[in-house]
């Protein structure tokens, strides 16, 4: 198992497509609906758009607790958002993640939500059934397997690892689908000109562009 980013990131090659399901690329102020690839990604999604949350500020990330945190995040705009405790559990992680990550690296290190990319591999249609239900992890398994690539049992890995469900397995391989995907050059950017962000990280979700795989009909 490797314990940090750093050390994820030099177990590839130096060359290699790594996604990430977590932020890349934060805003300065807070605005509603998050950055605009959260909001097209919610769009997307429908009512499976709960599940894209809107990141942090940098701002709050130097933030001791969090009740500072939310201060820091609700200060940073007229509009006085506030930041979850959800959010705020992955502070470390999007810490270690800002400091790994700069803008040359994110040509190759880039942002992944995996119902977003369940939806692309869909046609574009979000997967209609929860993700933790055993109709939406055998969908999103069927959709995993049209790649030319034949993906671990989820439940057998997650036995394996230990720490993680069946859902987490399925939503790394979609990380690691659209990383496939963007090794082959076929991926779409949410949104398509992004915005970047005072350290001139691009702030988007990326997808596979699957709308030209054989067959790609909808099993939503």
């Amino acid at each position: 198992m490797l314990d940090s980013i750093n050390e994820a990131l030099a177990w590839f090659a130096p060359d290699a497509r790594v996604g990430v399901d977590m932020p890349l690329g934060l805003p300065d102020s807070a605005e509603p609906g998050g950055r605009a690839c959260d909001r097209m990604a919610r769009a997307l999604l429908g009512r499976r758009g709960a599940s894209v949350f809107p990141p942090p500020v940098r701002g709050a990330l130097a933030a001791s607790g969090y009740a500072a945190a939310l201060a820091a995040n609700r200060a940073s705009s007229p509009h006085g958002i506030g930041l979850s405790k959800q959010s705020h559990n992955l502070f470390p992680k999007i810490r270690e993640l800002d400091a790994a990550v700069g803008a040359a690296l994110q040509e190759r290190v880039f942002e992944v939500h995996p119902e977003v990319a369940f939806a692309a591999l869909n046609g574009g249609a979000a997967v209609a059934e929860p993700k933790k239900s055993a109709a939406g992890l055998a969908t999103r398994m069927a959709l995993l397997r049209r790649l030319p690539w034949e993906p671990p049992d989820p439940r057998a890995e997650a036995r394996r690892l230990g720490g993680c469900a069946p859902d987490d397995v399925a939503d790394a391989l979609a990380v690691c689908a659209t990383a496939w995907f963007a090794a082959l050059g076929r991926v779409r950017r949410l949104p398509p000109d992004p915005p970047r962000d005072a350290r001139g990280l691009r702030m988007e979700i990326v997808a596979p562009d699957s709308l030209d795989l054989a067959g790609p009909r909808p099993l939503a």
